[in-house]
């Protein structure tokens, strides 16, 4: 605080000094000719009886005269030549015209007593020895006054830099829990706002980050346990058509993996917002009928009937390969779980689109509703290739919603089983 205050001090202090000189000699300048002329105006009563006193007088005379009244006025008066004060043609001028001549910053007149050699010089009464050390403390005073309003000003500001420094310190240390809180009067308020979001989204992200590290890290285990163990089996066979068996399984999990790393690389590349969302207005029956052919054959393999039955949208404005994977996820995740159909729409209502995939499956309970579009998190416990999954296929379907401004839910679908409905808001 002491450095804030200090600086500030003395920046404020220093610039109220220079702004009083800057104002008074630009003043001076611009009102030089109006103050001579009240400055004349006050004194000439004063010179113009001196000189009428002096002027039938000779010289010696008007010295014993000016000695006899000089102390009754006040004022420095003494006889000069003109010679001696080196006028300037300016100066002359004003003389012959019958004006004082003013000098040293209105503190000396210089009067013509009857148009000859010899003035009468009048000087004002000097300032008081003192005048210096009293300027020099109406500066302190000042300097003492702007110090205290300074520091009640300051001290606030400090006490809640001193707790964002202190927040921001904490952070730091790894305790990404640590938030700010401040008056409502704080003038960092919003910055202290701002900090809290920050740090609201980091720990998130952190928090994301580890998770999928340790998901990944779990989930990958299972594909890479069953090909060691089939490489296993594979050394062991000596008759080649149980090898041409064991191969396929190999396969398959190979493509478990690539299609989980694929999965995984989407959802991390929307996660962290590394991938730019550049919307296109696509016809939508065709890009519809393409998003379901693309699974048609695995909902013939299961045994469930795949049917489009609305699509009351000419056009849609979508990223279409993130859109199309997010209708891709919802359609397998359907057909995984379907007993006999799975039904798909896309219409328009009012300034948003909405996709909805309903099934005839189990259904999904209440309690797990949000669960599911976590990463990485299944309510079927199974792990088997037909309804295990890898718990990121929902959760890549939220990212593609929210990234295209909008949400997906899951309720009930007229045959009891689950209706997923993905909305997101049109935008030119």
């Amino acid at each position: 605080m002491l450095r804030l205050f200090l600086g500030l001090f003395l920046v404020m202090t220093v610039g109220l000094v220079l702004a009083l000189q800057t104002v008074e000699r630009t003043f001076d300048a611009l009102l030089d000719y109006q103050m001579q002329d009240y400055n004349r105006e006050a004194v000439r009563g004063q010179a113009w009886s001196l000189t009428e006193l002096l002027r039938n007088l000779d010289n010696p005379d008007r010295e014993q005269q000016l000695q006899a009244i000089r102390p009754h006025y006040g004022l420095g008066l003494t006889l000069v030549q003109a010679d001696q004060l080196a006028l300037d043609e300016k100066e002359k001028a004003e003389l012959s015209q019958g004006l004082l001549v003013i000098r040293e910053k209105y503190t000396q007149y210089i009067a013509s007593i009857d148009g000859g050699p010899q003035l009468l010089s009048i000087k004002l009464p000097a300032e008081p020895s003192l005048m210096p050390f009293y300027i020099a403390g109406a500066y302190l005073m000042i300097a003492v006054m702007i110090g205290v309003v300074l520091f009640f000003w300051v001290r606030p500001h400090w006490r809640d830099l001193e707790k964002l420094r202190l927040a921001a310190e904490r952070f730091g240390d790894n305790d990404l829990s640590v938030r700010i809180q401040l008056s409502k009067r704080s003038n960092i308020r919003d910055l202290a706002g701002h900090f809290n979001l920050m740090a609201a989204r980091i720990e998130g992200l952190i928090a994301n980050q580890r998770e999928l590290t340790n998901a990944v890290s779990h989930e990958l285990r299972t594909p890479i346990a069953r090909l060691s163990f089939e490489l296993d089996q594979l050394k062991q066979q000596p008759d080649a058509s149980q090898n041409r068996e064991l191969i396929a399984d190999m396969y398959a999990d190979l493509g478990e993996l690539e299609e989980m790393v694929s999965e995984l690389l989407t959802y991390a590349s929307l996660e962290r917002g590394a991938t730019v969302i550049t919307r296109e207005n696509i016809q939508a029956a065709n890009w519809l009928d393409s998003v379901v052919g693309s699974v048609a054959l695995e909902a013939e393999a299961a045994g469930v009937q795949l049917l489009i039955v609305d699509c009351r949208v000419d056009e849609v404005r979508i990223e279409p390969r993130f859109m199309a994977r997010a209708v891709i996820n919802l359609l397998r995740n359907a057909i995984r779980y379907a007993e006999q159909r799975v039904e798909v729409s896309l219409v328009r209502i009012g300034d948003q689109y909405e996709v909805q995939v309903n099934d005839d499956g189990p259904g999904v309970p209440l309690a797990g509703r949000e669960k599911i579009f976590e990463p990485f998190s299944r309510l079927d416990a199974s792990r088997d290739r037909r309804t295990g999954g890898f718990g990121l296929g929902l959760a890549l379907v939220r990212r593609v919603s929210q990234s295209h401004g909008g949400r997906v839910e899951v309720g009930d679908s007229p045959w009891g089983g689950a209706s997923f409905r993905m909305t997101w808001a049109h935008l030119d």
